[in-house]
């Protein structure tokens, strides 16, 4: 599935769609933007992942991008993350902390301000 976009770099085409605002990404539209031409999907592989990618979407609205992603190209690496073009990391996409992180440091402190108390 090749992207349609040409020259453009897709970190612009995130930027005209209002991620220089701090929009959320929709990546459902990202990936139509990025790989239509005329305003149709070109390729019959492209099409089936667009349609997965909506089935996904519609069975499981809680998801976020990057659970999105996973569920429908596979597990990303640090260093990539499909649709994003190059230079995008899984870190930018997750945030820098997991959740699990956050929880953790949040356990950390409630158990802080207990024994302050003792």
């Amino acid at each position: 599935m090749y992207h349609k976009s040409g020259s453009k770099p897709h970190r612009e085409i995130i930027y005209g769609m209002g991620g220089k605002d701090g929009n959320p990404l929709d990546f459902l539209k990202l990936f139509f933007e990025t790989r239509q031409k005329g305003g149709t999907l070109q390729d019959e592989a492209t099409t089936k992942k667009y349609d997965e990618i909506v089935k996904t979407i519609e069975s499981e609205p809680s998801l976020s991008t990057i659970e999105v992603i996973e569920k429908c190209f596979g597990p990303q690496t640090h260093s990539h993350v499909f649709g994003f073009g190059g230079g995008m990391k899984r870190k930018h996409v997750v945030g820098s902390k997991s959740t699990y992180k956050l929880e953790l440091e949040a356990t950390i402190q409630e158990m802080d301000e207990q024994t302050s108390k003792l």
